[in-house]
């Protein structure tokens, strides 16, 4: 009997030594096979979601192996001396097991229950804000040690370990982040509350639990966790490399086609943490999440039969037993309207990419949102699709012409495309609810679009005629007055929600602070700068904005416990940044302004070295092969406590769009 057992057991091993580890698609795809069962006993996980039939690969007869040669005593000798050495490292670390054990007898109870009762307030709970420490290292293989729910979790390490929960009680979203549920349902209801309603292409119902959400669209579930979740800076990066790893796997390799992929981008894009100029990096994210529109085919309504005799469409459809595309869900336009909203406004603002075009469609999905009314942050979204429709139209009608071609020319014809526009935008506001025009998203929104749309008049050169050179006047003396209300909308906004907006209040920011240097600095006959100096204070605003950034990234420092506070590196968070930047771009402004006979010595930038000539220099600093100017080395050369990423995506927009230095003037 013992014998058979034997026998049987030599067998089982052999045979499963015989069978291959993965099928044949996912050996193709080179990724991990898992089986419900035995091997070829059915389809596998990723075929049986994929609806491909799984077929194990031919497997040839195995090549015996030779004799034994040397290499085998000499991994003997190799484990036999692995074998001493952890032996030897887990009796030192038993005897500092006892040691331990020891002082802690010794120590009192009245000090071991103070040093329990007064944790460190500036310390984060291990699971959201890891650290070796707190028993999580980040990017491991191996999961951490189990842990209590946050609710019941204090800052002191003993009681991390002391009531263990089951790992099915959490979510990890990175290795080295993870979640309870209970803290899980609390960061989807701080999503509903303040993230949806100023972005809201991606709601979350409130009869949806996070169980059900994890279960349906996890992807979507842990992207929108790790927008609203407390992380340290070093997270964040972690976190950006696992979400491009992972729609790179699943639509550029197993080319997947699923809303919940496009959701995610649109949420990722949104939220992501870009400070002031939204990242180059991120246009191949921009353009994934269009390629999805279209190949969901979310971009045109679905195909309804024509009933047209001898159709060829329709014969085929009914040959091959295909069906007409399914009417699209609430969800799907929201997508649509999100990946309009979000390339049209960096198309507009940054020029970075191809701008989505506005149809008939998407204007059908915008009544069909404001009819249904699902969630009470549609009006805001229809708003904002409203206003970028405006903003398409802009661009259309008035493109800046490239540096090669030179400045068009301020016709009648431009004044009055500029003033149906503006009517445009007047009746968008006036057609908008009036507690979505109370809002500070939106006021902030229409008036930088009133900014873009004067914006292509300071790059025009003026008409020869005297009633073309007003009516130029006029609308450069517009563009200041909507460069002053967008500073006023954006200093409105209330400090606790500065240092969580999205990116296209950030790029509406960004691109005005680049467009007023370049309105009060324009050298022109039909404009008279100094006026405009006075009646644009720019280092006031400069410094109001940069208080208000002070005193957002002192709010978030304090809320960094229960949300997620940008960082941009291990040091410095984007409110810093911004505070700082904001300061310097002040001070550099007031620098311009000192008359040029002055007797008093102008103080050297940081950042730059004076040559034997007294003129300033800074190496390594040139754009199209050409060294930069004197007055733009000195904004652009801030020093090394700024990231020069910045600095060169402002530097390219000012070249490519501005017709370079020699229009301006101080």
């Amino acid at each position: 009997m013992a014998d058979t057992v034997v026998a049987d057991a030599a067998a089982y091993h052999s045979n499963w030594r015989d069978r291959p580890r993965a099928c044949q698609y996912c050996n193709k795809s080179k990724t991990k096979c898992i089986w419900p069962s035995d091997p070829g006993a059915g389809s596998c996980q990723r075929c049986m979601r994929l609806g491909r039939k799984c077929v194990l690969p031919e497997q040839g007869e195995r090549r015996r192996r030779g004799p034994s040669t040397r290499v085998g005593a000499l991994e003997e000798k190799i484990d036999g001396i692995m074998h001493l050495l952890n032996a030897s490292r887990q009796i030192q670390q038993q005897s500092q097991n006892h040691d331990q054990a020891q002082q802690a007898q010794q120590q009192s109870p009245a000090s071991t229950q103070q040093s329990q009762s007064s944790p460190d307030n500036n310390q984060l709970p291990p699971l959201l804000y890891p650290t070796v420490e707190g028993g999580i290292e980040r990017g491991g293989t191996t999961p951490p040690p189990p842990q209590v729910p946050i609710s019941s979790l204090t800052h002191d390490n003993h009681h991390i370990g002391s009531s263990p929960a089951p790992f099915l009680d959490y979510i990890e979203i990175v290795p080295g982040l993870r979640v309870s549920f209970d803290e899980a349902e609390r960061l989807l209801e701080l999503y509903r509350t303040h993230y949806s309603p100023i972005f809201p292409f991606v709601p979350i119902p409130r009869n949806i639990s996070a169980r059900d959400f994890l279960e349906r669209q996890p992807f979507l579930f842990r992207t929108i966790l790790q927008v609203v979740a407390p992380q340290n800076a070093a997270v964040q990066r972690d976190i950006g490399r696992w979400f491009r790893e992972y729609v790179a796997d699943h639509v550029v390799v197993d080319q997947e086609k699923r809303l919940e992929l496009l959701q995610a981008l649109i949420v990722f894009i949104g939220w992501g943490n870009f400070h002031f100029y939204i990242e180059a990096r991120v246009t191949s994210l921009l353009q994934l999440a269009v390629g999805l529109v279209i190949e969901l085919g979310l971009n045109k309504p679905p195909k309804v039969p024509s009933h047209i005799p001898n159709n060829l469409v329709d014969e085929a459809r009914r040959v091959t037993g295909l069906r007409a595309r399914p009417p699209h869900t609430l969800e799907d336009m929201r997508a649509l309207l999100g990946c309009f909203y979000i390339s049209s406004l960096v198309a507009a603002l940054f020029r970075h990419v191809y701008m989505f075009p506005y149809s008939n469609y998407i204007s059908t999905c915008c009544a069909v949102l404001e009819n249904e009314q699902e969630f009470e942050s549609d009006d805001m979204l229809v708003a904002l699709v409203q206003i970028q429709r405006v903003m398409c139209r802009i661009c259309s009608t008035m493109p800046i012409a490239e540096a090669d071609d030179g400045p068009a020319e301020f016709t009648g014809s431009s004044y009055m495309a500029i003033s149906c526009m503006r009517g445009e935008l007047e009746s968008v506001r006036r057609d908008t609810p009036r507690d979505i025009q109370a809002h500070w998203l939106f006021n902030t929104c229409y008036s930088g679009a009133l900014f873009r749309l004067y914006e292509p008049v300071i790059y025009m050169r003026p008409f020869s005629g005297y009633t073309e050179g007003c009516r130029r006047t006029e609308s450069l003396w517009c563009c200041l007055d909507a460069a002053r209300s967008f500073f006023e909308a954006y200093h409105a906004i209330p400090v606790e929600e500065l240092a969580y907006l999205p990116f296209s209040a950030y790029s509406q920011f960004s691109f005005s602070i680049v467009t007023a240097t370049r309105l009060l600095f324009l050298n022109d006959s039909d404009w008279n700068v100094q006026l405009a100096r006075a009646n644009l204070d720019f280092h006031k605003i400069c410094s109001r904005l940069s208080d208000s950034c002070d005193q957002a990234d002192r709010v978030a420092a304090a809320e960094e416990w229960r949300r997620n506070r940008k960082f941009i590196d291990d040091v410095r968070s984007v409110m810093a940044s911004q505070r700082d930047k904001l300061r310097w771009i002040g001070s550099w402004y007031l620098s311009k302004l000192l008359p040029a006979n002055s007797d008093e010595p102008q103080q050297q930038p940081p950042g730059l070295n004076s040559n034997q000539n007294g003129n300033y220099n800074n190496n390594g600093m040139e754009v199209d092969g050409g060294t930069i100017g004197v007055e733009i080395q000195q904004m652009f050369s801030p020093g090394a406590d700024f990231d020069a990423e910045w600095w060169q995506a402002v530097l390219d927009d000012m070249y490519n769009f501005g017709g370079g230095p020699g229009n301006f003037t101080t």
